[in-house]
Parts: C-alpha cells; sequence; structure tokens
C-alpha cells in the first residue's frame, strides 16, 4: 500500500454497488452505483465523481450483517429500482421471474456494464492514474471483466487485504467496523476522521451514507490516509479490537 499509494501521482479510491435482477435467484448481476475519490498528494486536494445507473428494473441488494468485530453475522436484503428511485422494498426469497424475462435483465445488466465502462474511461485516462484503491477487491475484478474495462498500467490495491496482511490478521475487518475506528463522521461540508479532514459540495451530502457508492469511497479514503500517514495510532486501535475479539471468541 505504501508503495501503491505514493508519489506525486493522483490515486483513485473507488466503490461499486451492485444489485442482482430480482428474481433471477442471483444469476443476473449488474452495477447500480458507483462513487469515486481521486487524490492528488501533492497538494492534498481531492475531486469527487459519481454515478448512477439508472434503468428501470427491479434488483436485490445484499448487504452482510456484522457484529462488532467486523466479522460477517448474516444478511440483510431488499428491493429497488434505480430508475423509478424506489430503495428499500421487502425482499420475497420465492418470487422468481419467468424464464422468457431473462433475456430482457441479461441485456438490461449489459447496457449497465457499458455504463460502467464509460465512467472507467473517463476516470483513468491512459498513464494518468497509477493506482486505483478499492475494498474487497473481487466484485470489482468480476465487474471490470463483464465492463472490459482495461487496467494496463494501473494497479488495482485491495485495502482490506492490505489492511489484513499487515496485521496478520485471520478475518478480514469490514469497512463499517474500520470507519467506526478511525472515528469517520460526516459534517454538513466536510468529512473527517480522527486526523484528517476534507471539504465535499454539499449537493453531495445525500450520497454519502454508508453502502452508497460515494459513501463508501469516501469511508474507503479517509481509511488509506489514516494507515498512511497515521499508522501507529490506526495500529493501536487494531490491536485493540483483535485482541477483543480473540478474547471474547
Amino acid at each position: 500500500m505504501q508503495s501503491a499509494t505514493g508519489g506525486a501521482d493522483r490515486h483513485v479510491y473507488l466503490d461499486i454497488e451492485f444489485g442482482y435482477v430480482y428474481g433471477t435467484c442471483r444469476g443476473v448481476m449488474m452495477p447500480i452505483e458507483i462513487g469515486a475519490v481521486v487524490h492528488r498528494p501533492e497538494d492534498d486536494s481531492v475531486r469527487y465523481a459519481g454515478e448512477q445507473f439508472r434503468y428501470d428494473v427491479d434488483v436485490e441488494i445484499w448487504k452482510k450483517v456484522t457484529d462488532p468485530c467486523g466479522k460477517t453475522v448474516g444478511v440483510s436484503t431488499t428491493v429497488a429500482n434505480t430508475g423509478r428511485g424506489e430503495y428499500g422494498m421487502a425482499y420475497d426469497h420465492s418470487f422468481r421471474v419467468s424464464d422468457d424475462e431473462v433475456p430482457a435483465a441479461e441485456e438490461t445488466a449489459r447496457h449497465a456494464f457499458g455504463d460502467l465502462r464509460l465512467f472507467m474511461e473517463s476516470m483513468i485516462p491512459a498513464g494518468d492514474i497509477p493506482a486505483i484503491v478499492v475494498f474487497a477487491a473481487d466484485m470489482e475484478k468480476k465487474a471490470f471483466r463483464a465492463a472490459n474495462v482495461s487496467l494496463d498500467g494501473c494497479m488495482l490495491v485491495d485495502l482490506q487485504r492490505e489492511i489484513r496482511r499487515h496485521f496478520k490478521m485471520k478475518q478480514v475487518l469490514s469497512l463499517d467496523r474500520l470507519a467506526r475506528l478511525i472515528d469517520f463522521n460526516i459534517g454538513e461540508s466536510a468529512v473527517a476522521s480522527t486526523n484528517f479532514r476534507y471539504p465535499f459540495p454539499r449537493e453531495y451530502r445525500h450520497l454519502l451514507s454508508a453502502h452508497r457508492g460515494m459513501g463508501d469511497a469516501v469511508r474507503m479514503f479517509l481509511l488509506a490516509r489514516e494507515y498512511q500517514e497515521r499508522l501507529p495510532s490506526l495500529e493501536a486501535r487494531i490491536r485493540t479490537l483483535i485482541e477483543t475479539c480473540e478474547n471474547d471468541g
């Protein structure tokens, strides 16, 4: 992580939110939202970018439920329709679309992945971004393959695995838990952690909640800043958490 994010080049902190077309038994996945923070180390400035991929199709949104130690203890599922701006609808695990409806769902997903490719091409001009930082990279890797996004010359850094490797942890910690450890908070015009604070445009305020593309990208960015620049303080908090969880488990 240190080598990946050092130097004067810009780096992108990126989060993609996904949904499964409702009733396809998680057979058709599509991106529904993306958020990015572009950081310029030379002047410590940031730029925000994001997009919702709005299609009139119901999608299942699956979110892990974690305990205070960051372990997954369950899953919460709701239904959303980004095209109509509807969220938090009830999920019926027995609902299935007909076989005749699956091709249309797959076509919608292809359009959404095409939107993702266009967004990424605008974010990472050739040779301009040496590293993209994500949190738990498996889904992003799948999405980039499906969208035919080329990362040639651009390193993909998994911050979650980097932290796990550095602290020699048996399990990874969730972004929710790590955000609490760095005292992440959202003010009226700025986001902050224990040691860092960055302004944001007021029109982005409603996009900064947890598990939104922009919100998770911002949480990840501030976590990376604490990890890069204030490691001893962050390490003390994580070590305390690890010891507490091991003693309880």
